[in-house]
């Protein structure tokens, strides 16, 4: 090792030339996609998510691709830098100037501040460009966006201000959006505008400018979110999908549901997908969803090896039923009843012979409770039109679960009280009172039995040592820091004899 290069990217120098020309093709591309969906009318405004990861692989393409959206273009100087921009004249774009809104990871705002700075500059730039017979969607998106913050209360002039600001992350610094504990928590809840007000106060801090750098204005980011017709989200890895991370339905599902509230209507949404270096392309989140579905969770080749894997293997199934659930609660759309079909004839009826059950009895049985309890949850809050067959059958394999093998108790299992009333309705009163009475037991430990374990006092925890045996300690390191300065003056003494003989 050297020492030389130990960052991973100088922020500075994106979007390269290469990630540039990429960004132009991949704004084309989304731009046809939604065509296409909306019978040929363009985009007023598309909102991005930018990730740290993507963002390093692909020297800023997707920043690359929000500029051409704009109708600007980077200014390279001879270093390779882009410290500026300029518009790309009207007869040369040849389409209406789109408007455009970030969601910033916490590490990418971290990692490339400029970068946001300059999607910013880029916003003010275009909004103050005078075109004849080109339409400007971010002109005009500035103007609602002003008319909006002056009905939540705004002056004029800060309205003014405010109305450019397209930059959006976690408040008070934080990295997450803080709703996944909340979306699984659905029994706190009857409807998704609760998610999605939390979403946008989340994830509400502008920071798009060093002046406003973290500020959070209620009614900023709803007023940035007018008018937007798709949402996008970069993916780089093959080893996460929609479906396997966590993240993905927390940032792109909680801006699809935030964009929802907002403008009353669901966006469309897609995926840059960089998978391919050298066929980067815009995929639909539906499709993404469906072939991630084909190809792990339903495919008898894929389960038949993960089970290979263990306890760790079950676990990561009832993982990927979580985000399948998240998704149902953030886009309905994309989750459709036969996806929850299929999973039960592959989990419940096994259908596929691959002795599911066996599986995780042996390896990990609270995994298939937490599964089992999702899609039950998923019927209960009207989500999946289960049949009355699916439902008994999942009622009855949960509660068998709970009863011979204790509660394993997740969110889903234990802690949602609706959720275990309406599985107890559909078993039989037996089977019921065996079920309800091993979540009791987790939940409810008798006091006789846990007095020993019960701290009251977080300096209880620390056993702190007793007057004689501090004193000591301190009198100890007194005598050796004596010892030592002695020590430090008689060698420094020496030196200086020797030096001056």
């Amino acid at each position: 090792a050297t020492g030389r290069n130990l960052y991973a990217i100088s922020a500075e120098h994106t979007p390269s030339k290469e990630a540039w020309e990429v960004g132009k093709k991949l704004a084309g591309s989304l731009i046809d996609n939604y065509k296409k969906n909306n019978n040929g009318a363009y985009p007023k405004k598309i909102s991005f998510t930018l990730w740290s990861a993507s963002y390093i692989e692909t020297e800023g393409t997707t920043i690359a691709q929000i500029l051409y959206i704009l109708g600007v273009e980077p200014v390279w100087d001879p270093f390779g830098r882009v410290k500026n921009i300029r518009l790309i004249p009207a007869e040369e774009l040849g389409r209406p100037r789109i408007d455009a809104v970030v969601q910033t990871s916490g590490q990418l705002r971290d990692l490339a501040a400029s970068r946001l700075f300059l999607i910013n500059k880029a916003i003010a730039m275009v909004a103050e460009a005078k075109e004849e017979g080109n339409d400007n969607f971010v002109a005009e998106g500035l103007l609602a966006a002003e008319k909006l913050l002056i009905d939540k209360g705004f002056s004029p002039k800060e309205a003014r201000k405010l109305s450019k600001q397209r930059i959006f992350g976690g408040v008070n610094g934080n990295y997450g959006a803080g709703i996944m504990g909340m979306v699984e928590s659905s029994d706190r809840w009857d409807s998704t505008r609760v998610v999605a007000q939390t979403y946008i106060n989340n994830m509400g801090a502008t920071y798009g400018s060093e002046d406003s750098w973290g500020e959070f204005g209620k009614g900023v980011f709803e007023a940035a979110l007018l008018n937007t017709d798709a949402v996008v989200q970069p993916r780089q890895s093959n080893t996460w999908g929609a479906l396997s991370l966590d993240h993905v339905y927390e940032f792109m599902g909680g801006l699809n549901l935030a964009v929802k509230e907002v403008t009353g209507k669901d966006p469309d949404s897609y995926f840059n997908d960089f998978r391919n270096s050298s066929n980067p392309r815009v995929q639909g989140l539906k499709e993404a969803i469906w072939v991630e579905s084909r190809t792990t969770l339903l495919n008898p080749r894929y389960i038949k090896e993960y089970m290979k894997g263990g306890a760790s293997s079950a676990e990561s199934f009832a993982e990927t039923f979580r985000n399948t659930f998240g998704w149902n609660v953030m886009k309905p759309s994309v989750v459709e009843n036969r996806l929850w079909d299929e999973l039960y004839d592959t989990y419940v009826q096994d259908k596929q012979n691959l002795n599911v059950h066996e599986f995780f009895k042996r390896e990990n049985p609270y995994a298939l409770q937490e599964m089992t309890a999702i899609m039950l949850e998923t019927v209960r809050k009207g989500m999946w039109k289960a049949s009355k067959e699916q439902i008994e059958a999942m009622a009855n394999l949960h509660a068998e679960l709970v009863k011979n093998h204790e509660a394993g108790c997740s969110g889903f299992v234990c802690d949602n009280q609706k959720l275990r009333s309406f599985i107890s309705q559909e078993i039989n009163p037996e089977l019921s009172e065996s079920y309800n009475r091993e979540i009791n037991n987790v939940r409810e430990v008798p006091i006789s039995e846990s007095q020993d374990n019960v701290v009251l006092k977080k300096e209880e925890k620390i056993n702190p040592l007793s007057n004689e045996e501090s004193n000591f300690k301190i009198n100890k390191w007194v005598v050796f820091g004596a010892i030592g300065f002695i020590l430090a003056m008689i060698v420094l003494f020496i030196v200086r004899r020797r030096k001056f003989d």
